[in-house]
């Protein structure tokens, strides 16, 4: 084998590669055997072996560079996107015309002096129905020892009118002595009610009223 057959192999092997990067491989084989000069001839040739061998060498070269460079222009794209996209809206701010920049902070400042009026106005809404459910609530409970108080308020005044009529008229002194103590009875159940109402029922129905609320204050 001689260095034409070599060279005619070779570019043979390489015939999958790019024509640029073929052109440079037997660019570089071919000044290799030129410095060598002809007398070193023989000498290259065992140096290097078969063609296929020395194209496999290359080809591998070749595709390690082709993944490198892939990959490292990707990272690059994946860096300069990072960069770039935050300050996109900067940057088309800062591109506009002092009209189009001018009409960007007036819509900007309308959209704000019209959103937190809104939405203070929500927020005192909400805690306005909030405060007046629990004033409802708070006057339905209310009636309870209320009407405690008026059941024993009636008993000490059936109670005084069966002792004035205890002698006058005894029937009607039992009337009211039987009044007295329904009256009393009504009372002492109105208590023990006002009492369970006070403190375990009134205090968990604020805590649910309350609780939701705050979750429509923080879906909102």
């Amino acid at each position: 084998m001689n260095r034409r057959e070599f060279l005619m192999r070779l570019q043979q092997a390489l015939s999958g590669m790019p024509e640029e990067e073929r052109r440079r491989a037997m660019e570089y084989y071919e000044n290799y055997f030129d410095e060598a000069g002809p007398e070193n001839e023989a000498e290259v040739l065992a140096e290097l072996g078969a063609p296929e061998k020395a194209a496999a060498d290359i080809l591998r070269e070749f595709r390690d560079l082709e993944t490198t460079s892939a990959a490292s222009d990707e990272t690059k794209s994946r860096r300069t996107f990072s960069e770039e996209a935050p300050r996109s809206a900067a940057e088309r701010f800062r591109r506009m015309d002092r009209g189009q920049k001018a009409l960007t902070v007036l819509l900007l400042a309308a959209a704000i002096v019209c959103i937190v009026p809104a939405c203070a106005g929500l927020i005192g809404g909400i805690g306005g129905v909030m405060i007046a459910i629990i004033s409802i609530i708070a006057a339905a409970f209310l009636c309870v020892p209320v009407l405690m108080i008026a059941a024993f308020g009636c008993t000490i005044g059936f109670g005084i009118a069966a002792l004035r009529y205890v002698w006058i008229d005894p029937p009607t002194a039992l009337l009211f002595l039987g009044l007295a103590m329904l009256s009393a009875g009504c009372g002492v159940l109105l208590a023990r009610l006002t009492v369970c109402l006070f403190r375990t029922v009134f205090p968990n129905l604020i805590n649910s009223v309350v609780g939701w609320f705050r979750k429509i204050v923080q879906r909102s």
